[in-house]
């Protein structure tokens, strides 16, 4: 669907500095479908507090800011902007302006310490070609990859917040649990699906505006940390695959199906990048291949479940640049080799 709504929020807020360092670790992502140890309750959300207040916004919006630098400092050859890193953070954002942010704060210290061993590791290796210097840079790249992981699943503040757990049609904010379980077996690691009520959706979106500097929107179908454990989901995508899964609902004209397709599509979309995917085109590929599977768990018909993909597949031309590839083919190299893909 040519939608920005699968826009994940790790290539454009907080933690893009993130792939750098995962790239320069030399961390490998595979594309296959490992088996799930699938959970669908992580536990995860603050026990108390509320949506994000005005001072906690605008200090969102400066860790925006920062982490663009720190992105841009570790692109450079120079990499001063690692050098400088716990320094920046700390001059451009002051103190947290409550105790839930502070933890967020901390965390990103942390990061910043390994941010900074991995650029002068990284140094030393380029003067001295020191294979060890090497290691202990990509270990470092590692635990800095991690923080910065950490630090991304604590924010923005209302987006951990506490959610009843209710598996059924629901008007409100929950975690879902069979919707995690699903995510969960496509990730490969314990993955908790939240769906957002139409009075909380925007609120969300106010949050993740801030964050992201206005990436994610109205327009916003779900999204998800890279190598993270949460998915978000917007209403209307909640509420097709309620529908499929617990109402029987079974479109059979073009625009029903093809709004059902597509919030099939989106959970199974996210879990790649839970999985460790970062670029779009390789995830929404993998997500249509897997989208007969993840209907079939949802209770569709073998037939239905193939109409779906077939009628996602008819609008895989408009879908966004980023989202599409001439690769995404049957033989093509985003072809996961699966039995039960569904080619055009």
């Amino acid at each position: 669907m040519s939608s920005e709504g699968f826009l994940v929020r790790f290539l454009l807020g907080l933690t893009g500095s993130l792939a750098v360092l995962l790239f320069a670790a030399g961390f490998v992502i595979s594309s296959g479908e490992p088996t799930a140890r699938a959970h669908a309750v992580l536990g995860a959300g603050a026990e108390s507090g509320g949506w994000a207040s005005a001072p906690e916004l605008a200090w969102l919006r400066k860790l925006g800011v920062w982490d663009a630098r720190l992105l841009r400092g570790l692109q450079q050859p120079s990499r001063d902007g690692a050098r400088s890193c716990e320094t920046d953070l700390i001059s451009r954002l002051g103190s947290a302006p409550s105790a839930r942010l502070q933890h967020a704060l901390e965390t990103f210290r942390r990061a910043c310490a390994h941010v900074q061993r991995f650029d002068a590791s990284m140094r030393l290796a380029a003067s001295q070609g020191n294979p060890a210097e090497v290691q202990r840079a990509q270990r470092e790249a590692r635990k800095a990859a991690r923080a910065l992981l950490q630090a991304d699943q604590l924010l923005p503040p209302g987006e951990v917040r506490k959610l009843p757990v209710i598996a059924g049609r629901s008007t409100q904010s929950r975690i879902e649990p069979r919707f995690g379980l699903i995510a969960g077996m496509l990730a490969g690691k314990p993955v908790e699906v939240r769906c957002w009520s139409a009075a909380d959706w925007p609120r969300l979106m106010r949050e993740e505006r801030s964050y992201t500097h206005g990436k994610l929107g109205a327009d916003t179908l779900g999204f998800a940390a890279i190598g993270g454990r949460r998915v978000n989901l917007a209403p209307a995508i909640c509420n097709g695959l309620a529908a499929l899964a617990y109402g029987g609902a079974r479109p059979a004209d073009d625009a029903g199906r093809s709004l059902l397709a597509a919030a099939v599509v989106t959970l199974s979309h996210e879990p790649q990048h839970s999985k460790g995917i970062a670029r779009e085109a390789v995830a929404e590929c993998n997500a249509i291949q897997v989208a007969y599977g993840t209907a079939l768990k949802l209770g569709a018909a073998p037939d239905y479940a193939a109409s779906l993909v077939r009628a996602y597949w008819d609008h895989y031309a408009d879908e966004l640049p980023a989202y599409r590839s001439v690769e995404c083919r049957r033989g093509g190299r985003f072809d996961l080799g699966r039995a039960d893909s569904i080619w055009p």
